[in-house]
């Protein structure tokens, strides 16, 4: 198997594994930057931390390195608008004017009505082929009543049914 082969399908199982989709944001010169992520996930809880994995060539990891803080914004089924925005379809602060931004006690943007928001610093970074792995040490959280995250799969979104309580 050739590595083209190799990525082509392993691309093709990476559709198969569903994600929650969230959004990543910063404040950096006091400019917003934020961008859509579903390599997102727990680390531990002693401390709490969370990894994220960015594109090395993203707008935000250059700011969100230099700043040292960032937001996990996790987007709830209602949220289609706001990943589509910060998945590329819009550039820049034209993001930000999808959904209700808020800016928290650091300056950082975080959505009002998103699933839940951890607010990190980051710890540790691991650059790994096209990618940035972050891990931040979260320093404080809020997060809604309800559970109804936004979920990407195959190409294409999904909300969250439960299954069996």
């Amino acid at each position: 198997m050739t590595t083209q082969d190799l990525s082509q399908d392993f691309r093709q199982c990476m559709r198969r594994l569903a994600a929650s989709v969230s959004v990543i944001s910063c404040t950096h010169e006091g400019s917003w930057f934020g961008m859509a992520a579903t390599a997102v996930t727990s680390l531990s809880t002693e401390p709490c931390s969370m990894v994220v994995c960015l594109n090395a060539s993203s707008s935000v990891i250059k700011p969100l390195m230099a700043a040292g803080r960032f937001n996990v914004n996790v987007l709830g089924h209602t949220h289609v608008d706001v990943s589509s925005a910060f998945g590329g379809k819009l550039k820049g602060d034209a993001r930000f004017g999808v959904g209700d931004w808020q800016r928290d006690a650091s300056d950082i943007p975080y959505l009002a009505d998103a699933q839940a928001t951890l607010q990190c610093t980051v710890r540790q970074t691991v650059e790994f082929g096209t990618h940035v792995v972050v891990i931040g040490e979260v320093s404080e959280v809020r997060f809604a009543d309800e559970v109804s995250p936004l979920i990407y799969q195959n190409g294409a979104y999904a909300s969250a049914l439960a299954l069996g309580a």
